[in-house]
């Protein structure tokens, strides 16, 4: 029997975030921004009404994470080369020379090393899979797909199995 899948792409799965990537030369890129677009595409066997996963029931946990990332500065707390303090309701990064400070009601922590588009993909599904996880106890995926675009024809892709057999 075959796969199906279904694709998830709204005008409105969109965030505009600043941040900066780190590179492994010791680099740094300067703050900047973007105004990203997300996407997510579930394969899966039919449920019993007949497809993978509700739309209905997709498009609100995908907003909701977009949302959350938006108009924020994203930074990647689980960067060893970044230090990240709070300050007197600020949140201070520095990596070697270089020291930003931005409101703290402003910045998003990841749990992420760099905020790649990549790395921004792999989070997005991570938050996805834990959110299908608590409403959905009976979902039939077998793969999840989520495409991070920050520019017109500018995107990274991250699929993992579901569940994770890890």
């Amino acid at each position: 029997m075959g796969q199906f899948s279904i694709l998830v792409e709204k005008e409105n799965f969109t965030f505009a975030a600043a941040h900066f990537l780190l590179f492994h030369d010791g680099a740094c890129e300067r703050v900047h921004g973007h105004n990203y677009r997300a996407w997510i595409e579930l394969s899966g066997t039919l449920e019993e009404n007949d497809y993978v996963l509700d739309f209905l029931a997709i498009k609100p946990i995908l907003k909701a994470i977009c949302d959350r990332l938006d108009h924020r500065v994203l930074l990647p707390k689980d960067n060893p080369h970044l230090k990240i303090d709070e300050v007197e309701g600020s949140i201070e990064a520095r990596y070697r020379n270089f020291r930003y400070c931005f409101p703290a009601a402003d910045v998003v922590l990841l749990p992420i090393r760099n905020t790649s588009a990549e790395l921004l993909a792999q989070y997005i599904c991570k938050e996805f899979k834990q959110e299908v996880n608590r409403r959905f106890q009976t979902a039939h995926l077998g793969v999840i797909r989520v495409g991070v675009e920050e520019s017109f024809g500018q995107a990274a892709v991250y699929e993992e199995r579901y569940p994770d057999p890890a």
